[in-house]
C-alpha cells in the first residue's frame, strides 16, 4: 500500500525534513552526548516555533487542531535525524492541557502557553497501561484543604531530571485525576541516570506534595483516566514513528555503504547474501509503516484502541532493534565505531525500543486489552455505535 498525504500533510513533511536536515543529524547528536539534558533546548524552541508542539492542541485553545497522524509524519523525520527532544511527550501533554482543563485558573493557561512555545518542559508521569492494574506504580492524591496532597513513586520517566513540571495521573478515593506538578514543589525528588544514546531517564518520588487544585487541575475524576490514557496512546504512536525514521535512515546508511565498499574487486552490495538481508530489513520497515499509520488514522477517527497501539509499539520496538543490528552486520565491526554513524542509530534504537515498555511488555498488553475489548463487545446492551471511519491515508 502507498501512503497518500493531503496538501497540508505534504507541506508538514517537507518542512520537517528541512528542519531536521538543518538542525539534526549524527554530528549534532554527537555534540549532545556530554550535555546533561541529552538534547538541545535551542532546537526544542525551533521545533516549537515550527508548530510541532501545538499540532494536536484544539483550535479553540489556539492550537492547530490536527491529529496524531500529522505529528507522526514530523516525528518520523525526527527519528531519521536523531532528534532527541521529547516531542511526542510534550505534544501529547499540550493536547491534554488544551482539551481537558477542568479548572479555569491562570496556572493551566500559563502552562499551556509555556509548553507550546518550548519555554517549559512538562513531562507526563503516567501509570503504565502495559502493566496489569494490580502491579502498577500508583500515585495517591488525598484531598487537602483546597487542593491535593500527592504521595508515590514512578520509575523510568524519560527526561525527568530536566523537566520544569510533571503531568501526573493520581488516584483519589473517587477516581483518577490529571494534575500539573511544578518541578520546584516541595517534596519532589528525582534520581536520574543516562541511557546508551546520551539521553536520561529517572525515578520521581512524591512525598506529601501539596498542590492547589483550582490552579493546576487539568481533569477531574470524570475525565482523568480517559485523558491520561489518550496521552499515553499518542506518546506510544509518536515514539513508534521515531523508531520508523531511525530504521529508515539506518538502512539507507547501509545501502550507501554497500554501494561503495568493495571486496574481491566489486561492491559488497552485489553479494546476494547482503541483498537478501537488506530486503528483509526493508520489509520490516514497510510492515511497521503500514501498521503505524493505519492505527494513527484509527485514533484520529475516534475508533482506535489500546490493543491497536500496543501492537504498533511491540512491532516497532522489535523491528527497530532487528534492523539497526542488521545494519551493523552489513557494515562489519567498523559499523559500531564512533566515527561511523550506524552505531548511533543502534544506540538510539535501544533507547526508544525500551521507552514506555519494550516489545515483550506490549505484546502482553495487546493480548490483555484484546481480551478485554472482546469481553466488552460480548456484553448484552454494551455494543457501542462505531464512528464512521475517516478516509484511509493508504491507497490500495
Amino acid at each position: 500500500m502507498e501512503l497518500v498525504l493531503n496538501d497540508d500533510q505534504k507541506l508538514l513533511k517537507e518542512s520537517a525534513e528541512k528542519l531536521v536536515e538543518r538542525y539534526g543529524g549524527p554530528d549534532a547528536h554527537r555534540k549532545l552526548r556530554d550535555v546533561e539534558s541529552g538534547f538541545d533546548k535551542g532546537r526544542l524552541k525551533t521545533i516549537a516555533e515550527a508548530g510541532w508542539l501545538s499540532l494536536m492542541v484544539p483550535e479553540k485553545a489556539d492550537g492547530l487542531g490536527l491529529g496524531i497522524t500529522d505529528l507522526a509524519l514530523a516525528l518520523e523525520q525526527a527519528g531519521r535525524g536523531l532528534v532527541t527532544e521529547p516531542v511526542a511527550a510534550l505534544a501529547a501533554s499540550a493536547r491534554a492541557v488544551g482539551t481537558g482543563r477542568a479548572a479555569t485558573g491562570a496556572g493551566t493557561e500559563q502552562a499551556l502557553n509555556s509548553l507550546v512555545s518550548g519555554k517549559n518542559i512538562l513531562i507526563p508521569v503516567l501509570q503504565d497501561p502495559t502493566v496489569p492494574a494490580a502491579k502498577r506504580e500508583r500515585i495517591f492524591a488525598e484531598h487537602y484543604h483546597y487542593g491535593y496532597q500527592l504521595t508515590g513513586t514512578r520509575t523510568g520517566i524519560p527526561f525527568a531530571e530536566v523537566a520544569d513540571g510533571f503531568l501526573v495521573d493520581a488516584n483519589t478515593s473517587d477516581g483518577t485525576i490529571l494534575i500539573i506538578v511544578p518541578r520546584d514543589t516541595f517534596g519532589i525528588t528525582v534520581d536520574a541516570s543516562r541511557t546508551v544514546d546520551g539521553t536520561a531517564h529517572g525515578t520521581i518520588d512524591f512525598a506529601e506534595v501539596t498542590l492547589m487544585a483550582d490552579e493546576l487541575l487539568i481533569a477531574g475524576v470524570k475525565q482523568g483516566e480517559k485523558l491520561a490514557a489518550d496521552i499515553y496512546i499518542r506518546i506510544m504512536l509518536g515514539v513508534s514513528a521515531e523508531m520508523l525514521g531511525v530504521m529508515e535512515q539506518a538502512l539507507d546508511l547501509a545501502v550507501g555503504y554497500m554501494q561503495t565498499r568493495e571486496q574481491f574487486g566489486r561492491p559488497i552490495g552485489s553479494f546476494q547474501a547482503l541483498q537478501h538481508r537488506a530486503v528483509n530489513d526493508h520489509i520490516q520497515i514497510e510492515l511497521v509503516r503500514s501498521l503505524l499509520y493505519q492505527v494513527c488514522n484509527a485514533v484520529d477517527g475516534g475508533h482506535g484502541s489500546r490493543a491497536m497501539v500496543a501492537a504498533v509499539k511491540a512491532r516497532a520496538s522489535e523491528a527497530v532493534l532487528s534492523v539497526t543490528k542488521s545494519v551493523i552486520q552489513m557494515h562489519g565491526a567498523i559499523g559500531f565505531t564512533d566515527e561511523y554513524d550506524a552505531g548511533l542509530y543502534l544506540r538510539r534504537a535501544m533507547t526508544l525500543a525500551s521507552q514506555y515498555g519494550n516489545a515483550s511488555e506490549h505484546r502482553e498488553s495487546f493480548v490483555r486489552h484484546s481480551r478485554l475489548d472482546a469481553e466488552k463487545a460480548a456484553e448484552p446492551g454494551k455494543r457501542r455505535k462505531r464512528k464512521k471511519p475517516k478516509k484511509s491515508i493508504f491507497a490500495t
